[in-house]
């Protein structure tokens, strides 16, 4: 489970900055909200726009293209553009069945500078610019490492880090990562093998819609899935014929179904959110979610974010939302919340929230709201031309 991010001159970050997730001493939610040894399964991001919420996402999903993705990537476009100077660099730390895994990497231009990876201090690879060292069993010289790939992806694709239990569990856990920005309605998976498992559109292709279905019967939702080869209204005057099963959505006592690309945001949001939610439940994994809030009714929200931290074992999920009701003792617990907010000086600032030591009875919304933990916006909503 990842338990730090540190990132410097990351975006909109010109000051150092850490992210904790690791539970506090707050008792509350202990059960469902704290994996093994006390890594918290997740957080929100709140604040106003534009302050830098999504970036912290970006962050994690650098790395995930970093290890996984086959292209290159275009490095620079992360730099800060508020710092002078070429050079960015971000710190991860994670806890995989109780060792501590620590991967060091700076950038400069667009190139990889350095990379450090640690477990449980021990240092087991090194690089500066194209020359490297693994530490796995003898000591293993790499030379002319292209600038843009990563030494720790050459070495896992490479050895499989001389069978290292941890580290593999550690790319396993990464592989399994989904990331998905609602506004967009885009999905990514990182794992090819297990992408039916994850993408609806996928998931079509194999299997019928009766385990989704009884999922949305959970959560009371007045709709259903259906998988059609032909679309048609109700008096058959428009029928559609396709090779492949469509996705549709149709509200039960009816027997319309709506091709998914022609529903409601928030129908679009909800049946994609499904699979990857079931899948954490069964997989360990981070689930990495843009602009949660996107055409979702707020106890939507509230009861999709309660099921996945009800259910998963050891799964996390990051993910923005401007839904304020999510700021609540019985859905997050105040170590697992982050404001952000944008200063033009010292770029993006962020406070968490169990940093002023609510306590566990306050209504962490209302002080949101009134500015407690900051990140709040003050707009004038009075004005007239």
């Amino acid at each position: 489970m990842l338990t730090s991010i540190t990132l410097k001159d990351y975006t909109t970050f010109i000051s150092e900055t850490t992210f904790d997730f690791t539970a506090t001493n707050y008792k509350i939610l202990e059960e469902t909200n704290v994996g093994k040894n006390r890594v918290l399964k997740g957080a929100l991001f709140v604040g106003e726009n534009a302050s830098g919420k999504t970036q912290v996402l970006s962050s994690i999903l650098l790395l995930l293209d970093l290890l996984l993705e086959n292209a290159e990537q275009n490095f620079i476009m992360k730099k800060s553009m508020y710092t002078k100077g070429t050079k960015f660099s971000l710190s991860y730390t994670f806890n995989i069945e109780g060792k501590n895994i620590k991967y060091d990497v700076e950038f400069e231009s667009n190139a990889i500078n350095s990379e450090k990876l640690y477990i449980d201090e021990e240092l087991k690879l090194e690089r500066l610019k194209n020359s490297g060292k693994s530490y796995f069993g003898d000591v293993k010289d790499n030379n002319d490492i292209n600038p843009g790939l990563s030494l720790v992806k050459l070495e896992y694709y490479n050895t499989r880090f001389n069978n290292d239990l941890t580290l593999n569990k550690w790319f396993e856990f990464l592989k399994n990562s989904i990331y998905m920005n609602c506004l967009h309605g885009f999905i990514k998976s990182y794992n090819p093998v297990k992408v039916s498992e994850q993408m609806i559109f996928k998931y079509a292709e194999g299997k019928d819609a009766t385990e989704l279905n009884n999922f949305i019967d959970k959560f009371g939702y007045n709709s259903e899935v259906v998988f059609n080869k032909q679309v048609s209204n109700k008096d058959k005057t428009m029928v559609i014929n396709s090779n492949q099963e469509t996705i549709c959505i149709r509200k039960k006592g009816t027997d319309v179904a709506i091709p998914l690309p022609l529903e409601s945001t928030g129908n679009q949001v909800f049946i994609n959110a499904i699979l990857p939610i079931q899948f954490s439940t069964k997989n360990d994994c981070m689930i990495i979610v843009d602009e949660f809030s996107s055409g979702l009714h707020n106890e939507l929200e509230e009861a999709l974010i309660k099921y996945f931290f009800n259910n998963s074992k050891n799964s996390q999920i990051f993910f923005t939302s401007h839904s304020t009701n999510l700021i609540d003792t019985s859905i997050v617990r105040p170590d697992q919340i982050y404001s952000f907010k944008f200063d033009s000086k010292k770029g993006t600032l962020i406070k968490r929230f169990s940093d002023e030591n609510p306590r566990e009875s306050q209504n962490m919304e209302k002080m949101y709201l009134n500015g407690v933990f900051d990140g709040m916006p003050k707009y004038d909503k009075e004005f007239k031309n």
